[in-house]
C-alpha cells in the first residue's frame, strides 16, 4: 500500500496533522509514504486531481486508487482508517 500525502506550508491543518500521522503511521511500516507539498510540486499534484481542501491523503494498492481522506482527522479517525485498509490489504 502506498499513500501520497498532499499538504502546504501555509496549510494549519496540515501542520497539526503532522504529529497525528507519526503516531498513526508507525503502526504500519509496510505503507509507503511520499510526500507532496502543493505549491513546490505543482504539475506532480495536478496529476492527483487534488481539490482545494488539504491536507489530502490518496491511498493506492497495487497501483490502484482505494480511498481518499481529506481534511483533519483526530488520531482515533485516522487509526480506524488505516486499521481498515491494512484489512482489505
Amino acid at each position: 500500500m502506498k499513500i501520497v500525502r498532499i499538504t502546504a506550508m501555509w496549510c494549519m491543518s496540515c501542520l497539526s496533522m503532522k504529529k497525528t500521522w507519526k503516531k498513526a503511521l508507525k503502526e504500519y511500516p509496510n505503507i509507503d509514504i511520499i510526500d507532496l507539498d502543493f505549491d513546490f510540486n505543482e504539475e506532480e499534484v495536478k496529476k492527483y486531481n487534488v481539490g482545494k481542501t488539504l491536507p489530502e491523503l490518496i491511498v493506492f494498492n497495487d497501483g490502484v486508487e482505494i480511498k481518499r481522506i481529506v481534511g483533519e482527522k483526530t488520531l482515533k479517525e485516522m487509526n480506524q482508517i488505516l486499521e481498515v485498509l491494512n484489512e482489505k490489504n
